[in-house]
């Protein structure tokens, strides 16, 4: 049983991926849902003049924590038999708060939303969820604006075939197997339609009997779309590493892509 993170930002795209959250906490048997809110000191650009802000950082946690009160209640009548609905406010900064407060409440699990709005926002709006993807720790699934939850029945994993038995996060995924009760799919996206790759057996994913799949298509995002809408995926799972095809994915260009560009939630999961 693991607690689930929800960052918030009192938006409509974190309140959907709250729902996400508590909807997949009822078929994982999470006994909690956090949600986050990482707050700082606004940026103000005055006069050419330098001058001394003051804030009231008391204030600010006051304000703060009332919002995340109400965000909580708006979500309590979703919230399963046997899981609690709490609340944790702090000033930090998000990509840096999200570990360490898994790590104090005990939260195996962090379910971020992300929304679409051409490339500027996808810059600067996805900034925050792309970010903590990549570098916390802890699984991060993002979850599309328009995703509704259901349960997980089939999920794909993106692999480069290179180096996979030894980097591969086996306890985590096998977690998410046994609890999920999900079919896995393991999918190669190679764009040169010249080049023929042997489908290779991860030894380590051998006891939930994964089918393996590789597709041609010259756009990496396009060709995961297509493959999870043919297989009606649920999720789609990425592991980033610092080498060949892993690290080519976590570039900001593919990450982003992906993030925003996915028809189902993407869960990233660090070995």
């Amino acid at each position: 049983m693991q607690n689930i993170l929800v960052p918030v930002d009192f938006s409509d795209t974190s309140y959907s991926a709250a729902l996400y959250a508590l909807g997949l906490a009822a078929d994982l048997r999470s006994p909690k849902v956090i949600l986050y809110h990482a707050y700082q000191a606004p940026l103000t650009i005055d006069s050419p003049v330098t001058a001394v802000q003051v804030f009231d950082e008391a204030q600010m946690k006051r304000d703060s924590t009332a919002a995340l009160e109400s965000f909580r209640r708006r979500l309590e009548k979703n919230c399963p038999s046997g899981c609690f609905l709490e609340i944790y406010c702090e000033y930090s900064l998000l990509i840096n708060g999200v570990d360490d407060v898994c790590r104090l409440t005990n939260c195996n699990l962090v379910v971020m939303g992300i929304t679409g709005g051409g490339a500027m926002a996808e810059k600067l709006i996805g900034s925050n969820t792309v970010s903590v993807a990549r570098h916390s720790t802890v699984p991060v699934i993002i979850i599309p604006r328009e995703a509704e939850y259901r349960p997980i029945q089939k999920i794909v994993l993106l692999t480069d075939y290179d180096h996979t038995d030894e980097n591969l996060p086996v306890t985590k995924i096998h977690w998410l197997l046994d609890h999920c009760r999900a079919q896995l799919h393991v999918l190669h996206i190679e764009k040169n339609p010249e080049v023929q790759r042997d489908l290779q057996e991860i030894i380590l994913l051998k006891d939930h009997q994964p089918s393996y799949h590789v597709v041609h298509h010259a756009s990496f995002t396009e060709g995961v779309n297509n493959f999870i809408e043919q297989q009606k995926a649920d999720w789609v799972v990425i592991i980033p590493k610092d080498h060949g095809f892993f690290s080519g994915l976590f570039t900001t260009s593919h990450t982003t892509r992906l993030a925003f560009h996915s028809k189902i939630p993407v869960l990233a999961i660090h070995g």
